[in-house]
């Protein structure tokens, strides 16, 4: 790989291996998945507008019935496409490829951000770190072979060169997205890195970010994979999305809107939790423009005014100190939901909430799903004393500071053993998928549509 030697000083750190996930996941099922799930993109969007997003989908009961509520969108800054069969790996990386094609300028400039490092002192900053590297090798050797040439080197070592020694050169740069931000800026609505236009970022959480910090960026002036960044980083936009979306949607496993509040400061987002627990409601508040579940809170009712602000007050401080600017504001409060547990008795992960993962992606003009994982959280869930480890199922949170992988967390989901353990079978799955492709196809026409209006 062209990359490894220039971008080898990133990858002084454990990496997390997922190659057990991969293998224990049914090529077949998860490409006939895939195909049974195609849907072509939305009239007027652009091969440019789309690449890939994980949908993170909840699934609980409603009156003993199995339904399912989206969490995220998620986007391009995806963790974990190694865990998905070979042959599906490599349709999304040909997708990510063309971003060497369809970048502008006589020598554009590919950012590829990444998570992880949101504490300068954290020694381990992304275990997924090389799966950014497949996407800059794909982009930089088709930028070679458009141009003769491609320079591919990481923010570390233009911070440490003090700028751009050679801005005429095609260039794809890998940096954190927190880092970035910093030393990025907005000049007439194009993003710019030490001074030089980006011609197209590879991060929905990076994008949004910096726009929240340096202000609005212009869709034409550069390439922004995907151009749905904004509900890729922000709740709030994703679920207002799938509201727009829920009359037409042809699931009834996802069929009830979601209720949800927007909060831009701590008093509206102190007096809107009150409120809402007041009328007897249970509550989740999620930030935007973050990732791990750093900032996530729950409120289950009992809690008095002090101690809701005294949340508030943690999450702003753990968002303050790992994203900086940009991130955070506005806040999404949503209800809670009591998340499904593994039923299967003798399991050793009998009674651990669960989410799934669906990854849809675009193959040439088709949008495709497939399942990927099921994240298992890593500890047992007790309703009389509910701990955040038995709440969140965000697999770096997961392995953060202690001695497991990824793979610990979570279970291939184009698996017939894991769809019996979770009480799934393919036709739930299957309308899970089209779903996922429909909302997508979705999102991508609103998007699309109020770009236009502006």
């Amino acid at each position: 790989m062209r990359t490894l030697i220039g971008l080898a000083p990133m990858l002084g750190h454990r990496l997390d291996d997922r190659q057990s996930v991969a293998k224990g996941q049914a090529a077949a099922l998860a490409m006939r998945f895939a195909r049974e799930s195609e849907r072509p993109l939305p009239a007027g969007t652009g091969i440019c507008d789309f690449f890939v997003a994980p949908l993170d989908i909840l699934p609980y009961r409603r009156e003993g019935r199995l339904q399912f509520q989206l969490l995220e969108l998620n986007g391009t800054g995806i963790g974990g496409i190694t865990n998905m069969p070979g042959p599906l790996v490599e349709d999304i990386l040909d997708s990510i490829a063309e971003i060497g094609i369809l970048c502008d300028g006589p020598a554009p400039l590919v950012v590829v951000a990444s998570s992880g490092r949101e504490v300068a002192t954290d020694i381990k900053p992304s275990r997924l770190l090389h799966e950014k590297l497949l996407f800059v090798d794909r982009i930089a050797g088709m930028l070679d072979r458009r141009f003769g040439d491609c320079n591919v080197l990481t923010l570390d070592q233009l911070t440490a060169n003090g700028g751009w020694l050679d801005r005429c050169r095609p260039t794809v740069l890998l940096g954190y997205s927190r880092e970035l931000v910093e030393r990025s800026d907005v000049v007439g609505g194009v993003p710019r890195l030490y001074g030089r236009d980006i011609a197209a970022v590879v991060n929905d959480r990076f994008l949004y970010n910096l726009q929240t910090a340096c202000g609005a960026l212009s869709p034409g002036a550069f390439l922004a994979a995907n151009s749905c960044y904004a509900a890729g980083a922000d709740k709030a936009e994703a679920y207002r999305h799938v509201n727009s979306f829920d009359a037409r949607n042809g699931f009834d496993g996802i069929s009830e809107p979601i209720r949800f509040d927007v909060c831009r400061d701590a008093e509206s987002l102190l007096d809107t939790v009150c409120a809402r627990l007041s009328r007897g409601e249970q509550l989740v508040i999620k930030p935007s423009g973050t990732g791990h579940g750093d900032g996530i809170e729950f409120f289950f009712g009992c809690e008095g005014k002090d101690l809701v602000a005294s949340q508030i007050s943690r999450s702003l401080a753990v968002v303050g100190e790992r994203y900086g600017r940009g991130a955070g504001y506005p806040y999404t409060v949503t209800e809670y939901l009591d998340a499904e547990v593994i039923r299967k008795p003798d399991h050793p992960l009998q009674g651990s909430k669960f989410e799934l993962r669906v990854v849809v992606y675009r193959k040439g003009r088709m949008l495709h799903a497939t399942p990927s994982i099921a994240k298992v959280a890593p500890e047992r869930w007790d309703p009389m004393h509910p701990t955040r480890g038995a709440l969140i199922n965000n697999v770096s949170a997961s392995i953060r500071g202690g001695k497991t992988s990824g793979a610990d967390h979570v279970l291939p989901l184009c698996r017939r053993e894991t769809l019996e353990t979770l009480g799934l079978d393919d036709d739930m799955l299957m309308k899970l998928c089209r779903w996922a492709t429909a909302y997508v196809a979705h999102v991508l026409a609103e998007t699309r549509s109020e770009l236009e209006m502006r």
